[in-house]
């Protein structure tokens, strides 16, 4: 359209400029002039836009690189309006997060999203979007490549302006602060310094005639005069409440008196309405996300609970880890009273000595007859376990249970030789001994009698805190979930008795027996643990365990060269864990006896003759001090050690080889235990030792 020449004085005389930080504070006000953000939000009915041109097109990826904005002034029903393109003017954030791309700005037509999002320092803003693949995406992206479809806009929302009032022109409405919402492929281009316009503004009914100029509407051939540009001094259309509260556009006298409505911009009580709506979105979108995460891990009475406390999902994501724990305690311990339904007094009957006899002389009918309950209870505990023994199954009932006291009836412990068995011993299950004999599986986390390959939950992240803007929703996913899995891996320990020992019935020797067994055990259970590769049918011990701390010792040099840990590297370990906040009160110190004699003989801190970095309550840095040569020189391992899940399956396999120590009359009785290592959270836990 023809546009009509303004006539400048030679020297601009510019009115009074003012920032307009919080629009709410003028809507209901008569303004005499100037305008609000909130009336050009409002005003633009559905949101101002701003056009730029297509760049780059990358077919296989099916993205094009265009620019969407530019400082190029634009004219408005309420002046010349210019974006500012300063970083700390441009709010990208709804742009970056999954912005669509629409055609002419039409909401219910999105046929792509904002893959990334930029102001330059030419001040233009440029994006890169990719195409989706339905039917109408592709129509779009086709005629993008051949070149018919350029044109870009930016659908936007005033936050924060500028006006600078100008006479014998338009005002300039500078925006300070802005935000896209949305870029669209449109077919009418304004803005030549992109090569694409802004979308053609269509002025609201009604308006006046400057408005509708300003507005780039086309009157016809006749121009209009140059004066329509200046503002009415007696009438004035402002945004406002009428007196049903309905938020109008309407034309006011001088006094701020509503003369006539321009135009309804929303209803009394829709504002409201749109509250309750969103409300129950959200509710209903809450309900269903915990009710999805009940039935993902088996627990819709949690569900349930949550939601009936008004719970969000993170919190039902915290519970979920107790939930899901209280659940594999209560299922070990159904394993543990269950097994294959001993009685105490069954479980008591039990004997390793008629079993290993038994096995070592099959041709002796008398043995074979003596050890019948051994062997019927051993297949029983074979058949539930899924598997066959390689010689007599030892029920989980009988591991769990302690053995006969030989203080029991008239015989005395010297009767029975009992004076070679020191008294507690005698009170101890076999998996008590077990437990005694090692340092990782008296601080660990047992789970015994496991069945499959159970999963275990795990918690993978912690929770975020971020900021956010006005009326917007907090994520839920700040808490994840992950699980790891148990896999049996078979430990196999040997010990080896005389035959004159086997010939005895004495239930000290029974629980020698049981002793030595659970020390061969507890000896390759303890250093897989710690050491363990995962490879070649090891489990995977703390040292190799990816999310483990790890400090490099780099202390004085022992006698053999490995460099031992000062006060301070202690010190760092500790940190390490605390920097993941996983530290505890149950954090505890393990080392070897080399590294506690290490740790009496050096102070904390040198040359001051202080205490020594072993306290004197057998603590380390306040923490519980463990001491056991399956530790490596110069290595020490510290953290939450109840992070570290030892699963053991149902059943001790036992058995006898008679024959590689035959001639000096010796049995080597061979143990066998299906065992694994799971590091719940392994940033509890941190290794200290020589890197070099």
């Amino acid at each position: 359209m023809a546009k009509q020449p303004t006539q400048k004085p030679e020297t601009p005389v510019k009115g009074p400029t003012r920032e307009i930080r919080t629009p709410a504070d003028l809507v209901g006000r008569t303004l005499t002039r100037g305008v609000t953000p909130e009336q050009i939000n409002a005003r633009a009915e559905g949101g101002l836009r701003r056009a730029g041109e297509v760049r780059e097109i990358d077919q296989e990826r099916r993205t094009v690189e265009l620019a969407f904005s530019s400082t190029t002034p634009v004219r408005r029903w309420f002046g010349d309006e210019v974006l500012s393109h300063e970083p700390e003017a441009v709010q990208l954030d709804r742009l970056l997060d999954g912005g669509a791309v629409l055609v002419g700005h039409d909401w219910d037509d999105q046929i792509g999203v904002v893959e990334s999002a930029r102001i330059d320092a030419d001040g233009v803003g440029r994006a890169v979007v990719r195409f989706g693949r339905s039917s109408r995406a592709d129509e779009i992206f086709q005629d993008i490549i051949d070149g018919i479809r350029r044109h870009v806009s930016v659908g936007y929302r005033v936050m924060r302006i500028e006006e600078e009032h100008r006479e014998a022109e338009p005002n300039l409405v500078t925006v300070t602060r802005w935000e896209p919402y949305e870029i669209s492929i449109v077919p009418v281009p304004a803005d030549p310094s992109v090569g694409v316009g802004r979308e053609l503004e269509i002025p609201p009914e009604g308006g006046s005639p400057a408005e509708r100029q300003a507005a780039g509407e086309v009157t016809g051939a006749e121009t209009q005069p140059a004066d329509t540009h200046k503002r009415d001094s007696e009438m004035k259309t402002i945004i406002t409440r009428d007196a049903e509260g309905n938020l109008v556009r309407a034309k006011v006298d001088a006094d701020g008196k509503i003369v006539e409505v321009v135009e309804v911009l929303e209803r009394a009580g829709e504002a409201e309405t749109a509250i309750v709506q969103r409300a129950q979105e959200q509710e209903a979108t809450r309900v269903r996300e915990l009710t999805e995460l009940g039935r993902e891990y088996n627990a819709p009475d949690l569900a349930s609970e949550m939601i009936a406390e008004r719970r969000g999902v993170s919190e039902m994501r915290e519970r979920l880890l107790d939930h899901l724990h209280q659940r594999s305690t209560e299922n070990r311990q159904i394993n543990e009273r269950g097994g294959i339904g001993l009685t105490d007094g069954e479980a008591e009957q039990f004997s390793f000595l008629r079993a290993i006899r038994a096995l070592a002389n099959p041709s002796d009918r008398s043995a074979q007859e003596a050890a019948a309950f051994e062997f019927e209870a051993s297949d029983a505990a074979a058949d539930a376990q899924g598997r066959d023994a390689q010689g007599i199954m030892v029920p989980m009932e009988v591991l769990m249970r302690a053995p006969l006291n030989t203080g029991s009836g008239g015989a005395t412990a010297a009767d029975t030789g009992g004076n070679t068995i020191a008294n507690p011993l005698l009170t101890q299950s076999f998996i008590q001994m077990l437990r005694n004999r090692t340092i990782l599986l008296q601080l660990a986390m047992p789970l015994m009698g496991l069945v499959g390959n159970p999963d275990i939950p795990t918690q993978e992240g912690g929770a975020t805190g971020y900021w956010i803007g006005e009326d917007d929703e907090a994520a839920e996913d700040l808490l994840s979930l992950g699980q790891r899995q148990f896999s049996p891996r078979t430990v196999a320990a040997y010990s080896e008795i005389t035959r004159r020992t086997l010939k005895q019935s004495s239930m000290d020797i029974e629980a020698l027996v049981r002793s030595d067994l659970a020390l061969a055990l507890a000896t390759s259970l303890d250093l897989a643990g710690f050491y363990g590769t995962g490879t070649g049918d090891q489990p995977l011990g703390i040292a190799n365990t990816n999310g483990v701390n790890v400090v490099d010792f780099g202390g004085a040099a022992s006698g053999g060269g490995t460099a031992l840990p000062t006060w301070a590297e202690v010190i760092e370990m500790e940190s390490q864990i605390a920097a993941a906040n996983a530290d505890v009160n149950r954090m505890a110190y393990v080392q070897n006896a080399k590294m506690r004699g290490h740790f009496k003989s050096t102070q904390k801190f040198s040359g001051t003759n202080g205490a020594p970095i072993w306290e004197s309550d057998n603590t380390v840095n306040g923490y519980r001090g463990e001491v056991t040569n399956q530790i490596q020189d110069g290595d020490v391992f510290h953290g939450d050690f109840g992070n570290v899940l030892v699963g053991m399956w149902g059943g001790l396999d036992i058995t006898v080889d008679p024959y590689t120590h035959s001639r000096r009359g010796r049995l080597r009785i061979v143990c066998m235990q299906d065992a694994d290592y799971v590091l719940r959270h392994p940033a509890g836990l941190c290794y200290g030792t020589d890197a070099s």
